[in-house]
C-alpha cells in the first residue's frame, strides 16, 4: 500500500500504539516513535525507544512494500498494547 492508505487504514481500524506516536515524514530520534520514511534513496522502517535514538527496523526499495511492512509493524504493537 502506499502511504496515504497507510494513514486511512489505521485510521479506519483505530489502532491504539500506546505511548508511540507514527511518524512518516523523516527519521526521528524523539522518544517512543514508530516510522517509515524515505531517506538517502531507500525507506526504512525504524522505531526509537523511550530514551530516544532511532534504530533501522528495515530498509525497502518500494514504498508499496515499506507500508506494507510497516503496517504488520503498527499492527504488532497494536496486538501487544491491547492484549
Amino acid at each position: 500500500m502506499k502511504k496515504q492508505e497507510f494513514l486511512e487504514r489505521i485510521e479506519s481500524e483505530g489502532l491504539n500504539i500506546g505511548e508511540y506516536i507514527i511518524k512518516l515524514d523523516r527519521i526521528s530520534d524523539a522518544p517512543l516513535v514508530l516510522g517509515c520514511a524515505y531517506n538517502q534513496g531507500v525507506w526504512k522502517v525504524y522505531e526509537t525507544r523511550e530514551r530516544g535514538g532511532h534504530s533501522i527496523i528495515k530498509k525497502i526499495d518500494s514504498e508499496e512494500d515499506a507500508f506494507d511492512y510497516f503496517y504488520k509493524v503498527v499492527l504488532s504493537q497494536h496486538n501487544r498494547f491491547n492484549n
